[in-house]
């Protein structure tokens, strides 16, 4: 495969992996939820557990969303390089 190809199959395989987890935390949301939902039922309560559960599940997704954040941070060390500001050489719109 060409340069060319091979960098804009990276780019895509960047949308689909960053464009995941905006389903994660409406994923683990809705987890809680239904899981809190079935134990309402099969314990006979009202609909605490499933508030809690779907809370638990909201926070959850969060914290995985930043742990998958770091990683790709830490995986990423060029963009970590430059004055601290966040502003790199090669940042910005425009930059190749």
């Amino acid at each position: 495969m060409s340069p060319r190809w091979e960098k804009q199959s990276n780019v895509w395989a960047q949308v689909a992996y960053y464009t995941g987890l905006g389903f994660i935390l409406p994923g683990g949301l809705l987890a809680g939820y239904a899981v809190g939902w079935g134990l309402d039922r099969w314990l006979h309560t009202g609909p605490v557990l499933a508030v809690v559960m779907a809370a638990l599940g909201a926070a959850g997704g969060f914290v995985e969303v930043l742990r998958i954040l770091t990683r790709a941070e830490k995986a990423c060390p060029e963009r970590s390089e430059g004055n601290g500001s966040g502003n790199t050489s090669n940042s910005g719109p425009g930059a190749s």
